[in-house]
């Protein structure tokens, strides 16, 4: 046990040991940092925590933020979630450690900031202090109406507020308030990019992560986010369109009938989740908004920190559920690529794109042709974006920008595993690594109860995963002495990246993925 006194009271945390090296940590979990956002705080900013008397058993995790369960249609979790996990390492030396907030993923309307489903051994062993945090999520996190009752973007203050609560609190666990680093993946990676945006978050931290997402990916930002908010209301018998009579109706709806009127529209065709409520920007008063304008008219004004960026090979794997094998026809793939774009391009733009990833191929195994899916898949929501974001660090030219391709496969990639858990010969067949499986390389799931093996390649690739991470959140420089690898920072003249693959991992020249880029700075030219 191991007692700490911050603002709010006294937490007595746990003691525990790491994973691989039984190294001591204490773990406090549950730590409210903010109040519950319910009845009038509902769909507003966060709240300071008044505290509380006597010590808080900081020795179980507070309750995920309402959602639906991702593979059931069961909605787990509770308004009242705002709390986060502190894990410290013990710290023979006794000096100040850096200190890495990690924001989980899951398109902000799953996920939660759980040890249990995330742990941070690996990352734990190299000396770092980690936090994790729960965000609210779907409408209760990011329902806009454009005004002071309901401004949109409570999930994306939510953890603006988690990080000022950090700074504010860490030195008392043994963290340096000064030496902070966010990283996060997929809709993590995009909140992270909308910090280093926005103006409210400047200075808070010291260094960035962004693992497979950033502000400019089509599913992050919801253009008609007043339409579905009204649209929402009206669903649920509140037939008026003013604003402020919508959000006193709402105040006044259960959260588990919020949250299942808000629940995903899936694509007929594409199997992809399309978002209803993903974070907005707000116009209606700029001096209060988390991002005052589009991120296009923010992104000159990016905050200059030490980045690592980075996506996997094969992200479209993502895509290649079940049901979707038997949707293959050409007529099915031009429907696919037209949803995917939103229906924003001409119908010979569309079959230029079929064309570009499709005739090559002339589609002669099964294999190949969901091959070509997956990079449809990957670059429309991933790449062609995620250069857009990237390239903008790359002209500061002021503070070091380290890119990466994860591309490891092996037993710990636990989404590629999930997807192909019927199918083990296309698991086989279709090489590299899916969205959000390098994430089981930097933390432990319990969840999935999967433990790398020892000596072999996927130990050996935690060990490196944490070992970079926590030397970039230390120091601003991924690198060491034993790694038998340098990676060097990427540039404008020279975009070379990490590519992260075993004992294959090296330095590779030129653009990810630079022959189907070319295609979409073609057709970005030539949107209708």
């Amino acid at each position: 046990m191991m007692d700490v006194v911050i603002e709010q009271g006294a937490l007595r945390g746990l003691q525990n040991k790491t994973l691989l090296s039984n190294k001591p940590y204490i773990s406090f979990l549950g730590i409210p940092y903010a109040k519950p956002p319910v009845n009038d705080l509902r769909f507003k900013a966060p709240v300071k925590h008044p505290g509380w008397s006597g010590v808080l058993q900081a020795i179980s995790e507070g309750g995920k933020c309402m959602q639906y369960a991702f593979l059931t249609e069961n909605i787990i979790g509770s308004e009242d979630c705002l709390y986060l996990n502190v894990l410290v390492p013990q710290n023979e030396l006794n000096r100040k450690l850096a200190v890495m907030l990690f924001i989980h993923g899951g398109a902000f309307n799953y996920g939660c900031g759980s040890v249990n489903e995330h742990s941070p051994d690996y990352l734990l062993d190299e000396n770092v202090i980690v936090v994790m945090l729960n965000y609210r999520l779907n409408v209760l996190g990011f329902l806009n109406l454009d005004i002071d009752e309901c401004p949109g973007n409570m999930g994306l203050k939510d953890q603006l507020f988690a990080i000022k609560w950090i700074k504010e609190n860490i030195a008392a666990f043994g963290g340096d308030a000064d030496n902070i680093t966010i990283f996060g993946e997929s809709a993590g990676s995009a909140s992270v990019h909308c910090h280093m945006l926005s103006p409210q978050s400047t200075g808070l931290f010291q260094k960035a992560i962004m693992q497979s997402g950033c502000a400019f990916n089509p599913w992050v930002i919801n253009e008609n986010h007043r339409i579905a908010a009204i649209k929402l209301a009206n669903n649920l018998g509140c037939l008026s369109n003013d604003p402020e009579k919508i959000v006193k109706y709402l105040r006044n709806v259960s959260a588990i009938d919020l949250v299942k009127a808000s629940k995903f529209k899936r694509c007929s065709i594409t199997g992809i989740v399309q978002i209803l409520f993903a974070y907005e920007c707000g116009y209606y008063n700029n001096i209060n908004q988390f991002l005052p304008a589009h991120p296009e008219k923010l992104v000159n004004n990016t905050s200059h920190m030490p980045v690592i960026i980075g996506l996997n090979n094969m992200e479209g794997i993502i895509a290649l559920t079940e049901y979707r094998l038997s949707q293959l026809s050409d007529d099915h793939i031009t429907d696919e690529i037209s949803n995917l774009l939103k229906n924003r391009y001409s119908t010979e733009v569309v079959t230029k794109i079929k064309d570009c990833y499709f005739n090559k191929s002339n589609i002669e195994s099964e294999t190949t042709k969901l091959e070509h899916i997956c990079h449809l898949h990957s670059d429309i929501l991933f790449v062609k974006d995620f250069y857009r974001g990237f390239n903008n660090f790359l002209k500061q030219d002021v503070t070091p920008v380290y890119k990466y391709e994860f591309k490891f496969d092996g037993e710990l990639n636990a989404v590629k595993n999930m997807i192909f858990a019927t199918r083990p010969n296309l698991r086989h067949a279709i090489k590299g690594a899916c969205h959000a499986d390098e994430i089981y390389y930097l933390f432990h799931s319990k969840l999935f109860g999967v433990i790398p093996k020892l000596n072999s390649s996927e130990l050996k690739m935690c060990k490196t995963m944490g070992r970079m991470w926590s030397n970039f959140a230390k120091s601003g420089d991924p690198n060491s002495l034993d790694l038998s690898f340098k990676w060097i920072n990427s540039s404008a003249s020279d975009p070379k990246y990490l590519s992260i693959d075993g004992d294959r991992t090296r330095m590779a020249e030129g653009l990810m993925n630079s022959n189907r880029l070319r295609i979409w700075l073609d057709i970005s030219k030539s949107a209708v």
